[in-house]
Formats: structure tokens, C-alpha cells, sequence
């Protein structure tokens, strides 16, 4: 092989390299790996809200993975009204990424 092989080959791999880091907090999962990180750092401010009023205590909350990183709400509460308190709680603290919320009212079970 020749010489110029050999420099244009580490040339072409660094430069792939490069455009790779360039690129992937562009990508699906570069957004949702900064997304969630986003949503672990604020974990604490979250979980705050939850433990501030017993009315959530059955409520947890984590990283969620989906919709590009995000913060997750499981579980239960008892009436519609708690599930408002708590959506309004946190929709105060203006979190930087997106919210899933799985919680059910069991008062509306109840009623079934």
C-alpha cells in the first residue's frame, strides 16, 4: 500500500468522527439522552411537590424514555380534583422537557 494511504486514511476516520459528534445531538436519541438528563437533574424539585402534600403519596415519579426523554408521573390518586392539584403543581415549576402522566383517579373507578 502506499504512503498516501496511510495519511488519508486516519484523515477520513477523524473527520467521520467528527462529523459524527457534530451531528448526533441532532439525532432521536442524542435529543433524548440530553432530554433525560434534563429530567433527572430535576427529579428533586418533583418529588418536592409529591412529598409536600399526602394527596400524591401514591403518585411516583422518574426518567421517562419515551417522548424524547422525559418526566414520568405513575400511579394513583383520589379524585379528580388531586390530579388537577398536582398537574397545576407541576405545570408551576415550568420543567424544561416533556411530561407523560400515568395516573389514574380511583374515584372514577369507583364510580364504574
Amino acid at each position: 500500500m502506499s504512503r498516501n494511504f496511510w495519511i488519508v486514511l486516519p484523515c477520513a476516520v477523524a473527520l467521520t468522527l467528527l462529523l459524527f459528534a457534530a451531528w448526533y445531538p441532532y439525532t432521536g436519541a442524542g435529543r433524548q439522552r440530553y432530554n433525560m438528563q434534563l429530567a433527572e437533574e430535576r427529579l428533586p424539585t418533583v418529588r418536592a411537590i409529591l412529598d409536600a402534600d399526602l394527596r400524591f403519596r401514591e403518585v411516583q415519579t422518574g426518567v421517562y424514555t419515551g417522548q424524547d426523554g422525559a418526566v414520568g408521573f405513575f400511579g394513583t390518586v383520589e379524585t379528580a380534583d388531586d390530579l388537577f392539584r398536582l398537574m397545576r403543581a407541576v405545570a408551576a415549576e415550568r420543567l424544561p422537557v416533556p411530561i407523560s402522566w400515568q395516573v389514574q383517579v380511583l374515584a372514577e373507578e369507583a364510580g364504574r
